[in-house]
């Protein structure tokens, strides 16, 4: 294949890639399903490594493709398949259709940012929490960006398009600012350095592109600059998106060339072919039949100085070995749950919620039903997507990409700001203020990359028990207005909300927390505000609840008309 045609494919391969990402991301109903979107994305470098630390199936395996194809040939992977790598590639060449040359002289490598930025994120996954990695990983950085930018877009030109008739209109949730703030401000930063530095962001603060870095000094098909053609008019240097050609003294960075081969179409004499040979140092030199003077040099080359192999290697190695270790330690369930006023100390770390009986009254120890410290939808501890087990295994894998956000049916998912603490910051949680879990979908354990939400079947969703709702009777509009509702039990699709006699004639919910999954239909429909009369406290560590035989229609229902009151 020549050059021409290999940049032929590179782009249609990339094109592909990107717009599937996009449309995977925005969630265009009915274009990409759950598990098409998770099958396509299975060769995203970061997501699949941690995936294949938990064994999740076949579909784990794409980062062990992407190793094997950067031995191979490079570092392919960032200019064809890196969907954040493409958008870069796209907003310069935007840029030089405006008429703009930019200069892209060679530059030395920064090694010791491109260990630091692989450290940072392994020792935020041994501390327990992915935010490092979610901050820097170009995957994830890419779908807060889609999600925070085309995602609304689509949904805003939807409501138009609807109203011709020619679609039909669905609801988007609305953005997040901090989601929309990190987002825009991570695609200006990587717009701007795309546009006068090329992949800078990729040769510096890039986790995958160190580790795909280091790998590629060994590929078997290296690019080699010919001595004896170049005639040092620095066009191949000019054109290097990675700065990473030194064309004075014929040698290439192969840690950071991408592979896009616009060296070798720019190159008017074929001066740079695709071969194969020893690495001198991780760099490629002319062979030794063909002298260099350059090297004779007396002058200082700052790329004699050899790479720290070994601090690269440990750090390539580092992410899958804390990420294994933080699997290793325990996420047991808590030993305390109970009737009344209950909380124990879960193995690794869980808590147990306590349940009340009686008339379903049970209250958080910390919160009461009035006062200072009464306990609210807002000050409560928040509900983490069915799948995602516990709340230490969720923010050690969460990168918070936000495709279980984007491809949840009901919206109720929202990226957290503080409600999981910094260790959680932007990682999912379910608002019960704008949806509910459904009952019958499991989309977003279908659709996570990572593991953070382990896959699970309808019925195995069915059974998961991820927080449990808490009745305060003196809020219940039955009891303070005198007037009938039940509209909690309505949308219970369990039957642990149930309605039972009280006065006047009147009946009132009573809580059965064995049976509640904590789906939140109950706090969604309860009109009582400020403060709900019933609330879904969630579970740090997720448990099993006990169901009735319910068919395989979901009962619970949104709202068909307003309440009296």
């Amino acid at each position: 294949m020549s050059a021409h045609s290999y940049r032929r494919l590179r782009i249609a391969v990339g094109a592909l890639v990107l717009a599937f990402c996009t449309l995977a991301f925005a969630d265009v109903p009915d274009w990409i399903s759950a598990p098409a979107a998770r099958i396509g994305l299975w060769f995203q470098f970061t997501p699949s490594l941690l995936s294949l630390t938990q064994g999740i199936g076949w579909l784990s395996l794409g980062c062990l493709a992407v190793l094997a194809l950067t031995l191979l040939v490079g570092r392919v992977y960032c200019s064809m398949l890196c969907p954040l790598g493409i958008l870069m590639d796209l907003s310069a060449w935007l840029a030089g259709r405006t008429g703009r040359n930019r200069k892209l002289p060679y530059k030395p490598g920064k090694t010791t940012i491109r260990i630091a930025a692989v450290a940072i994120c392994t020792v935020g996954l041994a501390l327990g929490t992915a935010v490092p990695l979610g901050l820097l990983d170009p995957y994830s950085i890419f779908g807060k960006i889609v999600t925070a930018t085309i995602r609304p877009l689509a949904g805003w030109t939807n409501q138009l398009i609807s109203q011709t008739g020619l679609t039909q209109p669905y609801d988007f949730s609305p953005v997040a600012w901090a989601t929309a703030g990190v987002a825009l401000g991570l695609l200006a930063l990587i717009v701007i350095t795309a546009i006068f530095r090329g992949r800078l962001w990729c040769n510096t603060a890039c986790p995958v592109g160190a580790i795909l870095g280091f790998f590629s000094k060994f590929s078997l098909f290296r690019l080699h600059i010919s001595s004896s053609q170049c005639v040092a008019c620095s066009l191949c240097e000019r054109t290097c998106p990675a700065q990473c050609i030194d064309f004075k003294n014929h040698r290439i960075d192969h840690s950071r060339c991408i592979m896009c081969l616009n060296c070798v179409t720019s190159c008017k004499r074929n001066g740079i072919h695709l071969t194969t040979g020893k690495l001198d140092r991780g760099l490629q030199s002319a062979p030794t039949s063909e002298p260099i003077p350059h090297l004779q040099s007396s002058i200082h080359d700052p790329l004699a100085k050899p790479l720290p192999r070994r601090a690269i290697l440990g750090a390539s190695l580092a992410i899958p070995a804390a990420a294994l270790a933080e699997k290793h330690q325990g996420n047991g369930p808590g030993n305390g749950k109970g009737r009344g006023n209950a909380s124990g100390q879960g193995i690794g770390g869980g808590q147990a919620q306590g349940h009340g009986n009686g008339h379903g009254n049970g209250h958080d120890p910390k919160y009461s039903c009035s006062g200072p410290n009464r306990l609210t939808q807002f000050n409560k501890t928040p509900s983490l997507p069915p799948g995602a087990k516990s709340l230490r295994h969720f923010q050690s894998h969460c990168t918070a990409c936000q495709l279980c956000v984007a491809n949840c049916p009901e919206q109720v998912l929202r990226p957290s700001i503080t409600k999981h603490g910094l260790a959680g910051f932007l990682q999912p949680y379910q608002d019960f203020e704008v949806s509910f879990c459904s009952f019958n979908c499991s989309n977003c354990s279908d659709v996570c990359p990572t593991g953070a939400i382990q896959p699970l079947t309808i019925e195995d969703r069915q059974h998961v028990q991820t927080g449990v709702a808490q009745l305060f009777r003196s809020r219940c509009v039955v009891k303070t207005e005198g007037t009938s509702c039940g509209a909690c039990a309505e949308h219970c699709p369990t039957g642990a909300v149930h309605m039972v006699p009280w006065k006047n004639g009147l009946t009132i919910p009573e809580v059965d927390p064995d049976l509640c999954v904590g789906c939140g239909g109950c706090e969604f429909i309860c009109p009582v505000r400020p403060d709900k009369a019933i609330i879904v406290v969630g579970h740090t560590t997720h448990q099993k609840a006990k169901l009735p035989e319910l068919g395989d229609q979901n009962t619970v229902r949104k709202i068909e008309e307003e309440f009296p009151f």
